[in-house]
């Protein structure tokens, strides 16, 4: 007897169920017979091809390059009771056995089963892993905007705090920052005060890596670009120094003190030449000066006094913060003075420094010392400046800002644009917070504010070259008042370009720069025609006077005239519609000359006034008249009088009267019935 098994399945697991049912027989197709050959005809030529290659599909798949690398795990059993020892094989299973007899293991892994199975046919239906939006991009990314403290460097002084001045990132890259300290605050720096600056390293920040010694302290100071090894930075007390990371902590070359500042050195910046040893240092005392390393102690080899006039006679102002940029001009150098201003000095080959142009002296100013000058990296001739309560972009062909940001609540202390996004800058305040403005996101709102320390921020630097393990843009570096510095690390959506963002600042900025222009035009225009009229000269002031109520009486005489051709149109209008009467009178009217009604008009002196009394007694609509006159009437009407009786019909025709005097009263009397 054979075996037979039975395969069962859920009825709702086999799909759309079958319905068979008996239908007519149909000939789908039939077969020929030699009956029906001799009604076709035979083809000739027949053209048959026959090939006896089987036919193949090619089909490759390439998929991604997966990286993949090897690591290693340490795994240690546990869970085990108190009494087996899971480094006993034996123990292991002797436990095993005794557990896998209770009747609540199977129970448990029954129920454990389905809730797996149910898990492993969702997976074979919907693929989790899918992109739906591959090759797309959005606009603005969608991100909370974030950062993450990642270590601090804490200044090694003790007792005494100082505030950190500067901080420079090694030009390789965020691998090492040179950090200065100093107290800027006039003549509060206490005796026996640590004066060395450090070299910080990221992979250890416990500890500075390297010690910059000096007799002064250092105010600021910056990485050669050219030579990584060497440091170049001012001192409180005018001095300029380079060190060599290489030889040792004192300083290998000083400035001569006859030739150096007057007052401490505000700010420091190498020059992007092809010996790598040009400088150029600012300071209070109102000087700039250019510096060659190699011929330090001859002093600078050229001189900038600094003066909002073009007089060299004119005091001078002191210079706080200078930017250099090779992309806007090799030659070119932007200096902020503690006026507020701002001025572009040019240093050409074989020729004096000389101030070309400056900005800020009519209006747009700062209230307070500049702080910062940073040039937009995309766009070089944009630069952003801070000082007093706000932020502002200027341009290098406008001498006013084009942009601003609002005043914030707490004073500004230094600011930077971000080297990779268009839109990004990054200001410190002094209440301890930094803030974000993201003008491609929106220019009336901080885009994102940080709480970094209880005192003040004093500077802010972000790394322009990225390394090995960080990207341009994603690390800032924040100094405090008391000598700490805060290593930040952005967001995605606070480094990363964003989709056509530079092409929208590029815009923006444009359109700003148009603006400011139209308005400089039209502020011209206003001063010319200021000179033209001076409120010194009172005689070209009368005539302009004269002139004015000359055009002011034209102006009023022509709407006069246009409300007297109203009046006359609205008048036309009424008589269409009035009895017979009326428009006898207007005919009677029309047919008077000109000329008298000019005279009647003009008429002056005793007769006026008379006339004019007659008006106020006849009253609206030609009442009751003088009886020693005569009568008149008004579209029909009769009057009786004292003196006689005299009737007056709707033509202005006079019934008994004494000729020219009546005639002037029934004119005045056609008007008045007019004007009613």
């Amino acid at each position: 007897m054979a075996d037979y098994y039975t395969y069962q399945r859920k009825r709702r697991d086999l799909g759309k169920p079958c319905n068979f049912q008996d239908s007519e027989i149909k000939i789908a197709g039939y077969t020929k017979t030699l009956a029906v050959i001799p009604n076709y005809v035979k083809r000739n030529p027949n053209h048959i091809d026959l090939d006896n290659i089987a036919e193949y599909s090619e089909h490759s798949v390439n998929t991604e390059r997966v990286s993949t690398g090897d690591k290693v795990m340490c795994h240690k059993e546990g869970g085990w009771p108190a009494g087996i020892d899971p480094m006993e094989q034996q123990d292991q299973n002797k436990y095993r056995r005794r557990f896998e007899k209770d009747a609540a293991f199977a129970v448990a892994v029954k129920e454990l089963s389905n809730t797996v199975e149910k898990c492993i046919l969702q997976n074979n239906q919907i693929d989790l892993f899918e992109e739906y939006f591959l090759d797309e991009e959005s606009e603005h990314q969608v991100e909370n905007l974030s950062t993450k403290t990642l270590m601090l460097f804490k200044d090694q002084s003790q007792g005494v705090k100082r505030s950190v001045s500067e901080i420079s990132w090694h030009p390789e890259g965020p691998i090492k920052a040179a950090v200065s300290y100093a107290i800027s605050r006039f003549q509060q720096m206490p005796e026996g005060v640590l004066k060395s600056s450090f070299v910080w390293d990221l992979q250890n920040p416990n500890s500075p890596e390297f010690e910059l010694e000096t007799n002064s302290p250092i105010t600021n100071l910056m990485y050669n670009p050219k030579l990584s090894d060497q440091i170049g930075g001012g001192c409180y007390n005018g001095l300029v120094a380079v060190w060599d990371v290489k030889r040792g902590k004192q300083p290998v070359l000083t400035s001569p003190v006859e030739k150096s500042h007057h007052d401490p050195i505000t700010h420091f910046q190498w020059l992007f030449s092809k010996t790598g040893t040009e400088c150029v240092t600012t300071s209070t005392d109102g000087r700039v000066l250019w510096w060659d390393t190699r011929k330090l102690n001859e002093g600078p080899i050229e001189t900038l006094n600094v003066t909002e006039g073009s007089n060299p006679n004119d005091p001078l102002i002191g210079a706080t913060v200078l930017e250099y940029n090779t992309e806007a001009g090799p030659t070119k150098f932007v200096i902020g003075t503690e006026m507020g201003s701002l001025m572009v000095a040019n240093k050409k080959p074989k020729k004096n420094v000389e101030i070309t142009t400056r900005y800020g002296l009519e209006s747009g100013r700062h209230l307070g010392p500049v702080m910062s000058i940073n040039r937009s990296p995309p766009n070089p001739k944009f630069f952003l400046t801070v000082g007093d309560w706000s932020a502002k972009i200027w341009v290098e062909d406008i001498k006013t800002p084009i942009m601003r940001t609002k005043y914030h609540g707490s004073y500004l202390t230094d600011g930077c644009w971000s080297p990779t996004r268009n839109g990004v800058f990054f200001l410190t305040r002094k209440d301890g917070w930094m803030d974000v403005w993201d003008y491609y996101y929106r220019q009336n709102e901080i885009a994102f504010s940080h709480k970094v320390s209880e005192t003040a921020l004093t500077c802010i630097k972000i790394n322009a070259n990225g390394g090995a393990h960080h990207n341009a843009g994603k690390l800032v570096a924040i100094g405090d008042q008391d000598g700490t510095v805060t290593l930040l690390e952005l967001c995605d959506s606070l480094y990363q370009l964003q989709f056509r963002e530079k092409d929208v600042m590029n815009e923006m900025f444009d359109r700003e720069s148009r603006k400011e222009k139209n308005l400089e035009a039209i502020k011209k225009q206003q001063d010319l025609m200021k000179k033209v009229v001076p409120k010194d000269n009172k005689a070209a002031q009368q005539k302009w006077e004269q002139r004015k109520a000359e055009l002011i009486a034209e102006a009023e005489q022509q709407f006069s005239q246009i409300v007297k051709k109203d009046e006359e149109a609205k008048l036309d209008q009424l008589d269409e519609f009035s009895p017979k009467g009326s428009k006898t009178k207007k005919d009677d009217k029309k047919q008077q000359p000109k000329e008298d009604d000019k005279q009647q008009d003009q008429q002056k002196g005793d007769d006026g006034q008379q006339q004019d009394k007659q008006d106020q007694q006849q009253g609206d609509g030609g009442q009751q008249g003088d009886g020693d006159d005569g009568q008149q009437g008004d579209d029909g009407q009769q009057q009786d009088g004292d003196n006689g009786d005299g009737q007056q019909d709707g033509d202005g025709q006079q019934g008994d009267g004494d000729g020219d005097g009546e005639g002037e009263k029934d004119e005045q009397g056609d008007d008045g019935g007019q004007e009613q």
